[in-house]
């Protein structure tokens, strides 16, 4: 037994420095931009971003959303089932123990002898163990264990995009309420020209046509406020969905107006964002997986040392059990011969799996500079549109007001204001549009620059 024990120790001293290592991927980030094409500053996301636009409505919604949206609550229960995933598989480093119980009896008859019978009591203590000479069971903990982290990343962002479809909901909520007041109220000034019409009707001021002209503007006008009261209903529900409740009937949404947009946030370098997005964390910890997958599909070729050790216990008297027992020892060398090319396969296949994972890790990156590209790009083209309509707007009430004193005096038909009264009501119409793009094109920056503040959510509540 101490040759075999000595023998067994040296096996583990001339492998010990043996075990199999991933092969480091290089230039995973070649190609990344030097900088932004706008707005090249320092970059950190400490803070929550919406408390930017201070308003103690989101922040409730927000807060709500983090803690009960259904998608969230997914992501953390796959969290968990990936960390115990990686705990079982880092079990396998330890030796297993198990212990057995039993008793029988038998009885026998045989012809022409008497008729036998007895008892058998057992008990023992049964170890096994495999040294992993190559490092697969490490190569497949550490998978798994990174897989786990690519996880806990999912969740951060899952975070993230919750936080973002509120802010754009409530922000679309906002501008149907003031389409609606809009709307609203222009069709009480559109009612009381029709009486101004009408009165001047008997003195042929105006005409028939001018009376069902104004009453055609003011019926498209009701007609445009059916599909805004239906968005309406539809944005609380999308809130009360993401807040995971069936309705936001014990959380009425009061605010009117679109907060105030502060100076855009600092977006920093695209390589700021490796750090910055938990998607991109995500698909390099997958990516670092997969490498370990070579390595255990690698260490599976090699042979494979098993030890086990029993010691039994065993009497036909339950008296006499430990009276007599059995000492086993034993360690299996076993490699593999011939299967076809099984594990040679498996392991071409890991290794498309790395460039699969790549792919998709370089995918990300790229998307994500995209993302804020875009969306700085939508903010300046909504901001410079604004300003456009405010010019506009302030040229077609001039206009508008000179139509109506036309028409007032005579000179003018009523066309010329019924046309411009409309052109007027689009271009406020299109002013709380472009509002609202701009808000959410901001929203989209802060979700596609990321930050460390999801960090702190997921560290507490873990």
């Amino acid at each position: 037994m101490n040759k075999l024990i000595i023998t067994l120790l040296l096996v583990l001293v001339s492998t010990a420095c043996s075990q199999l290592q991933p092969t480091a991927i290089e230039n995973a980030n070649r190609g990344l931009p030097a900088q932004f094409s706008m707005y090249s500053q320092s970059a950190e996301q400490a803070n929550h971003w919406w408390e930017d636009f201070e308003s103690l409505e989101l922040n409730s919604l927000i807060d709500l959303a983090i803690n009960e949206n259904f998608s969230v609550k997914e992501a953390w229960a796959r969290l968990k089932q990936a960390e115990i995933t990686a705990q079982k598989e880092g079990a396998l480093l330890y030796p297993k123990l198990d212990y057995s119980v039993g008793g029988s009896y038998l009885e026998q008859k045989t012809k022409g002898l008497p008729r036998t019978k007895s008892d058998n009591w057992s008990t023992g203590l049964t170890a096994s163990y495999e040294v992993d000479l190559w490092g697969k069971i490490e190569a497949d903990k550490s998978n798994l264990s990174l897989s786990a982290s690519a996880t806990k990343e999912d969740l951060k962002s899952a975070i993230m995009t919750v936080s973002g479809e509120i802010a754009e909901a409530w922000i679309g909520l906002i501008s149907t309420k003031k389409q609606k007041e809009l709307f609203l109220k222009q069709q009480g000034l559109q009612e009381k020209l029709l009486e101004l019409i009408e009165f001047r009707l008997p003195v042929g001021k105006s005409t028939a046509l001018n009376v069902y002209q104004q009453r055609q503007a003011i019926e498209r006008i009701s007609a445009a406020l059916i599909p805004i009261k239906s968005k309406t209903q539809l944005f609380n529900r999308q809130l009360a969905l993401l807040t995971g409740k069936a309705s936001l009937a014990n959380l009425p949404l009061q605010q009117q107006h679109f907060p105030l947009k502060k100076e855009i946030p600092a977006v920093g370098l695209p390589a700021d964002l490796l750090a910055a997005r938990p998607d991109i964390k995500a698909a390099g910890l997958r990516l670092n997986a997969a490498q370990w997958q070579i390595t255990a599909a690698k260490a599976d070729r090699l042979p494979a040392l098993k030890l086990s050790a029993s010691h039994t216990y065993s009497s036909n008297e339950i008296s006499s059990l430990f009276d007599n027992w059995l000492l086993n020892l034993a360690a299996n060398l076993t490699g593999p011969i011939f299967d076809g090319g099984r594990r040679k396969l498996e392991v071409e296949r890991t290794k498309a799996v790395v460039d699969e994972r790549l792919a998709t890790y370089r995918k990300i990156v790229f998307t994500a500079i995209k993302e804020v590209e875009d969306a700085m790009a939508d903010e300046d083209q909504y901001t410079q549109t604004l300003v456009s309509l405010e010019k506009q707007l302030l040229l077609s009430s001039k206009t508008m007001q000179e139509a109506k004193t036309r028409y007032i005096n005579g000179s003018s038909d009523f066309l010329n204001v019924l046309t411009e009264e409309l052109n007027n009501l689009q271009l406020q119409q299109d002013m709380i549009t472009a509002q609202e793009k701009m808000l959410s094109a901001r929203i989209k920056l802060h979700k596609a620059l990321g930050g460390s503040w999801v960090n702190a959510i997921t560290t507490l509540a873990h």
